[in-house]
């Protein structure tokens, strides 16, 4: 009877060379092998030759018996030196390995007359050394003494299992399944049974699947090595420790590998397993890779287990089957890949093309911004710098939502026909680091027609031309590796949405999504683009059908548990096929991963966002630097920010400024929303809650339920657009009142233009801004006089009369406000309104004006003029509050540096100040961030203000500055934060 394939177990490849022979050899045979056994180590060929010299004056036996009391040596120096008192703490050292298995080949090629002598000798040698190593050791010399093995591992007592090294012997010794089992049971400590390929690699090829239980038990200190094996051995046991192990992401990946190898046990198996989020991922999975094992199982499946895979095997929905395009309604590279088509020919390559005057340079000298954009240069420089400056360029180009590629962009914007003068030699010229990078940014530029590159390349005559015509008509196609990847199993493109073709009328046979898999996995985003023919698919296959597969692919790579190396190409696809909708549905992954051990994925992430989302996404990586509870996202965030901003020659507020949305309003504040037959009018109130009038005038807070005379797909598209509505205008009003909340606090101020085009023709800013009380402000920061926004858009004073800014007053008294702006108009914070406060008080009640956040009705907190001369708030210290609070007061707008640390502990946390400054709140005994309950409860040592240390972004108590030196804004909101957090 044939063997089935399913239980067969064949040795990974990377153990095969070191698997020590248990039978009988000629001795010329070993040392033939002797390469392939040999310690590379200089010591361990010490030994080998000692050894050899024993055995070729002595004889096999007098090296065993010389062999054995080395050993023993070992075990009574271990002994002595741990204590461990009747408890052999036994160990082979790195010298004696290559010792012993250097003995066994020549005991096992010895004559016959020897062999029995040293077989002897190892029992003699078990007698006279009882350590368990000893005897172990003489168990893996004597071949044919299986019982002896038994009765090692019946002796290896786990409640003694101080010796990881006798384990390892005792698996060389081990011969059956019983025994491998037996011994798996027995070890607790695996931390270093596994550290030997040879050994491990010997066991596995003598017990194959015997070996589950033994690698079960490797699960929780050797996790790596159970889990690279298991899914190699043909068990029931492997399979159903994989699945209970489901979650991690190496679980994932072990079970799918398990499933290539053995796909009708591990169908079985999931079919059968209790229904869980990533055992159902698994399976579907499964069942869309290998349909026909699928179907042939089900008739052995329970009729819970064919009920499960009968609906993974039927149609994925109600919609009638999308028709299949054939080979001549695709293009060429989805039919015949480059890789394999003969008829691509390869690139001409041109020498010692003239490398034109260099023209750039960086805008300063010395200390260059890692965003800076090189310019003109007013004089020639050194060729070779101007080289690498050029390269540089193209190199950040090279990845198009790399934090620096947008001053890339605006590079390649500025300077085109400069840049591809530079760029032609090496990108026409032979093979080299810079090669790709070079033809990336030639075709990029000719893409975005920014350069006439080809009239460029004629300068140099026509064979330049020629080339660089070939180079831009390939599109990248023939930079592909020599070795093409693997497509992973979570890749396969049954499971995955379909690809249609634009016009949406043909999907993208099976044959043809493996193409697009497998060159997006040759894709990098470290090249300025994917591989050249994702730029064919995108224009030949619908961009919503691409959005989909992409997020299809993405969902199939995290359920595997993000299985690649990185952050992996899977998510690289979502930057070349997303759309607006992938954006939408990233940003809460975004926000959730750094909680998971995700912090690398959240920022790329970002990246992701910014490229795709548009103004939309900006928005939300804005946010995320502002509100994230992981400091690390936030600085990441804010980095991005940053870059987007000043590559728009604004800062991070302006950015967000021109990012506020007016969910389609319009300039009248208004939206219509059609049910066919009827018309309704969404408007927005002052709290940004969206509401409904009809044609006759009636306001209602939601739109009506359609009726039969209602168009019923306008109508669902109506309800689902107000529905968003809702949702988005909440948003957008917590998020805003946040934002104007903390330009009050630091002192943030606009241009009149800005003003006004915020808060006065924004249609839905302008509802929060008649909310407030703003303020011109002269050039110094010092309060001229508060105003209000009328409902009519007009300005009214504290006497409501009408109000006119004072023009010229910011130029006329000089200076910058203290948020280091020249702009003239703010909000007021309540301590800069004086004696007027309750007249601002007055008018809000009666015009029944509900501030978004408390401005006029905010507590005022001041120093102590005893309080303004000394450098500690002394008010607050000594004052003991939970770890909860002062988290909580860390994660405050404002708040979040953490300036000091003792033994891996927070101690302080701190506020940043205008100026350069940080308040510093320091802490006992102060807490692991990731270990809270060892310290409920913090102490406040001490307050005070620091200028910034520029060398570490720290402050430090010997710099201390008078509190005075605080404003009054600054002082109040500083209290009034510590108050919060040490009430009671």
């Amino acid at each position: 009877m044939n063997e089935d394939p399913e239980d067969r177990f064949e040795l990974p490849q990377k153990f095969r060379r070191g698997v020590l022979r248990r039978e009988r050899c000629e001795r010329a045979e070993i040392d033939r092998l002797a390469a392939v056994v040999a310690d590379p180590d200089a010591r361990g060929k010490a030994t080998w030759r000692a050894v050899d010299l024993i055995v070729a004056e002595e004889g096999p036996a007098a090296a065993v018996r010389a062999f054995a009391a080395v050993t023993d040596e070992d075990v009574r120096y271990a002994r002595s030196s741990w204590g461990h008192g009747s408890v052999y703490h036994s160990r082979i050292s790195d010298v004696r390995w290559p010792m012993m298995l250097r003995l066994l080949d020549l005991v096992r090629s010895a004559t016959e007359e020897e062999y029995a002598e040293a077989v002897a000798t190892t029992e003699k040698m078990r007698e006279e050394y009882p350590s368990p190593a000893s005897r172990a050791a003489m168990s893996v010399l004597a071949l044919g003494r299986p019982q002896w093995c038994s009765a090692d591992i019946a002796e290896y007592s786990a409640d003694e299992d101080f010796d990881n090294h006798t384990a390892r012997l005792l698996m060389l010794a081990t011969t059956t399944q019983e025994q491998a089992r037996e011994l798996g049971r027995r070890i607790r400590d695996w931390t270093w049974v596994n550290d030997d390929r040879r050994a491990e690699g010997t066991f596995l090829a003598t017990v194959g699947a015997g070996a589950d239980e033994f690698l079960v038990g490797c699960l929780e200190q050797s996790r790596w090595h159970a889990l690279n094996l298991l899914p190699k051995l043909p068990s029931e046991l492997a399979v159903n420790t994989l699945i209970g192990e489901l979650g991690p992401k190496d679980a994932q990946g072990a079970l799918l590998e398990a499933a290539k190898r053995f796909p009708r046990r591990v169908l079985r198996l999931l079919a059968e397993a209790e229904p869980a989020t990533q055992v159902d991922y698994v399976l579907r999975l499964h069942v869309a890779a290998q349909p026909e094992v699928a179907r042939s199982e089900l008739p052995a499946l329970s009729a819970a287990g064919r009920q499960r895979v009968a609906a993974l095997l039927g149609p994925a929905g109600d919609n009638a089957p999308i028709l299949v395009a054939t080979a001549a309604d695709l293009p060429r590279i989805l039919v015949t890949p480059p890789w394999e088509d003969r008829e691509l020919g390869k690139p001409a390559v041109l020498k010692n093309l003239p490398v034109p005057t260099p023209i750039f340079c960086w805008p300063t000298r010395g200390h260059v911004s890692s965003s800076a954009i090189p310019e003109i240069a007013p004089s020639p420089k050194e060729a070779d710098d101007q080289g690498r400056l050029v390269a540089t360029m193209a190199e950040r180009l090279s990845s198009e939502y790399d934090r620096y590629s947008e001053s890339a962009h605006i590079f390649f914007r500025r300077h085109p026909e400069g840049a591809i003068r530079q760029l032609l030699p090496s990108a026409l010229g032979p093979t080299g680091l810079g090669l790709r990078k070079a033809q990336a940014a030639v075709r990029f530029v000719a893409r975005q027609g920014w350069a006439d590159v080809l009239a460029i390349a004629a300068e140099s005559g026509p064979e330049t031309a020629r080339a660089t015509q070939a180079l831009l008509e390939r599109c990248g196609l023939d930079a592909f590796p020599k070795s093409m990847p693997a497509v992973p199993l979570w890749a396969e493109p049954s499971s995955l949405p379909p690809i249609l073709l634009a016009g949406r009328g043909l999907a993208l046979p099976a044959s043809a999504v493996r193409l697009v898999v497998q060159m997006l996995t040759i894709s990098s985003r470290r090249d300025i683009a994917p591989y050249g023919g994702i730029e064919i698919v995108k224009e030949s296959c619908d961009a919503s059908s691409l959005a989909e597969f992409a997020w299809g692919l993405f969902e199939n790579w995290g359920g595997a548990g993000y299985p690649t190396k990185k952050v992996g190409w899977a998510f690289d696809v979502l930057r070349w096929f997303g759309d607006a909708e992938t954006a939408r549905r990233l940003v809460p992954l975004i926000r959730a991963w750094p909680g998971e051990g995700g912090s690398a994925r959240a920022a790329v992430g970002m990246d992701v966002l910014i490229a795709i989302g548009g103004d939309a996404g900006i928005r939300e990586v804005y946010d995320i630097s502002q509100r994230s509870q992981f400091g690390a996202l936030r600085d990441d965030a804010a980095a991005r920010i940053a870059i987007v901003a000043t590559a728009r020659g604004l800062s991070a507020d302006q950015l967000e400024d021109r990012l506020v949305l007016d969910l389609g309003a319009g300039a009248c504040g208004t939206l219509p929303l059609d049910y066919g037959t009827r018309r309704f009018t969404v408007g927005f109130d002052e709290y940004l809650q969206p509401f409904v009038t009809d044609d006759a005038g009636k306001r209602r807070t939601a739109l009506p339920k359609p009726t039969a005379k209602d168009d019923a797909a306008l109508a669902s598209r109506a309800q689902a657009r107000f529905t968003e509505l809702k949702k988005d205008s909440k948003t957008l009003a917590v998020r805003q009142a946040a934002r104007l909340e903390r330009a009050m606090v630091t002192g943030r101020k606009w241009s009149e233009a800005e003003f006004r085009a915020l808060f006065i023709e924004h249609p839905l800013m302008r509802l929060l801004g008649r909310r407030l009380v703003w303020g011109q402000f002269d050039g110094a920061g010092t309060l001229h006089e508060a105003f209000r926004i009328a409902e009519d858009g007009t300005l009214a004073d504290v006497d409501d009369a009408r109000f006119a800014f004072d023009a010229g007053l910011a130029e006329r008294t000089g200076g910058t406000d203290r948020a280091g702006g020249t702009g003239a108009i703010g909000l007021v914070h309540p301590v800069t309104l004086g004696r007027v406060l309750p007249r601002w008080v007055e008018i809000c009640h009666d015009y029944e004006i509900v501030q978004p956040f408390p401005q006029v009705g905010r507590p005022i907190f001041a120093l102590t003029a005893e309080e303004r001369a000394a450098d500690r708030l002394a008010r607050f210290c000594d004052v003991t509050i939970s770890t909860d609070r002062l988290l909580a007061l860390h994660r405050s707008p404002g708040w979040g540096t953490m300036p000091q640390w003792e033994a891996a502990r927070a101690v302080a946390t701190a506020r940043r100040v205008p100026g350069d400054r940080l308040l510093i709140v320091q802490i006992t005994p102060g807490y692991r961030p990731g270990s809270l309950a060892d310290t409920p409860h913090q102490s406040i040592r001490d307050i005070w203000l620091s200028p910034l240390d520029t060398g570490h972004g720290y402050g430090t108590r010997a710099r201390a500055l008078p509190l005075g030196d605080l404003d009054d804004v600054e002082a109040s909101e500083i209290i009034a934060d510590l108050t919060t957090a040490v009430a009671p």
